[in-house]
């Protein structure tokens, strides 16, 4: 089987398309990945076939009146020459706007469209792509009650790096990795990669808060913001209890989630997904700028399992993150549940789910 992946920009398209394309050259199928010169795919090494479009003028720093339709048209026109070349059976998207343009090629080729949606409400692109394509792979079930009626689809999960999730590791070893205590209770702060400064900045003030006996952090500022936090954070003395980091990736991630007991952070699916895995309790400010407001869509969904906590930005304030962690700190039983909670939602399984029903869809029409 011959088949095109689509979405990128932000890691929550890419990687989960990429974790499908690696399994996908695993089982010997032909792939091809198809994303924006922009977007983080085009700032990190990928190690399969791929085409990378200019489609800045879709960026909603760019947009202007006329770039949108032009840009969709250039974008379109070329793929559609890709994907002739390519001739493919099945094309697989994971939403965002760097799907649109492809997946209306592919369309126009006859080619069967499955599509990928992260989030617990559904982005523009994959609300217009539903009622094109014949399934339709969703992360959160929540999100099904927003798609339009009739369309076909099944909860699968998000796939996500193997690296990610790794139980082997004792707390201990993983909180040494980073320089940290090995009996102290850890908060790991992930701001995620928009509107970490507010999360920074309530971060900072609370750990000058708290007595630095009570608990330690290991906070993933984004690279950024990692030079003024840490410039802050020395000129307040707070050291000892409190490591910043730029950013992890890969197995660095999973020892993160290893190391530490509570995770304070945004909403995005991804990461989301990944905290609930790692068995998790979360206090969770979504950020409310999101597209559609789908980080809070996402927090409410975990919340209402009893995974987490929820706290607007408008009403986090230092005193209110220190009522939240010490209470948790205290009730060992509480974040045990949560993390069972968490656990029992998500799908270790994803890939080997979305792998299924792309071997169902049907072949290409034309």
């Amino acid at each position: 089987m011959r088949v095109v992946i689509a979405g990128g920009v932000t890691g929550g398209h890419l990687f989960p398309a990429l974790s499908v394309a690696e399994a996908l050259q695993k089982q010997g199928h032909e792939v091809l990945y198809l994303g924006t010169q922009h977007g983080l795919e085009g700032r990190v090494a990928l190690s399969l076939p791929n085409h990378l479009f200019d489609m800045s003028g879709l960026r909603s720093t760019q947009r202007t009146f006329w770039s949108v339709p032009l840009t969709l048209w250039r974008v379109r026109r070329e793929a559609f020459k890709v994907l002739c070349a390519f001739l493919p059976d099945l094309l697989f998207t994971t939403g965002g706007y760097a799907s649109v343009p492809i997946a209306m090629a592919g369309l126009k080729l006859g080619i069967p469209l499955v599509l990928l949606e992260a989030d617990a409400y559904p982005g523009k692109a994959n609300l217009w792509l539903a009622r094109r394509a014949h399934t339709v792979c969703l992360n959160f079930e929540e999100c099904a009650r927003y798609l339009p009626r009739g369309i076909r689809w099944v909860r699968t999960g998000l796939p996500l790096r193997e690296e990610v999730y790794l139980p082997e590791v004792p707390s201990e070893q993983a909180r040494a990795h980073f320089g940290r205590k090995p009996d102290c209770f850890t908060v790991l702060v992930v701001g995620g990669s928009q509107g970490a400064q507010a999360l920074n900045e309530v971060v900072l003030n609370t750990v000058q808060h708290i007595p630095s006996s009570e608990l330690q952090w290991l906070h993933i500022t984004g690279e950024s913001h990692y030079d003024s936090v840490r410039n802050t954070a020395e000129r307040m003395g707070l050291n000892g209890n409190y490591h910043p980091v730029p950013f992890l990736s890969g197995r660095e991630m999973g020892l993160a989630y290893r190391a530490c007991d509570v995770v304070f952070a945004r909403g995005g699916a991804s990461s989301l997904t990944e905290f609930a895995l790692n068995a998790l309790p979360m206090i969770l400010v979504p950020y409310p700028h999101s597209a559609g407001g789908h980080q809070r869509y996402n927090c409410q969904a975990l919340v209402e399992r009893g995974a987490g906590v929820m706290i607007e930005q408008q009403n986090l304030s230092p005193q209110v993150l220190s009522h939240h962690l010490l209470a948790l700190r205290d009730c060992p039983d509480q974040r045990r549940t949560m993390g069972q909670r968490a656990r029992e939602w998500a799908l270790a399984d994803a890939t080997e789910r979305i792998l299924k029903i792309l071997d169902a869809a049907p072949a290409t029409e034309a």
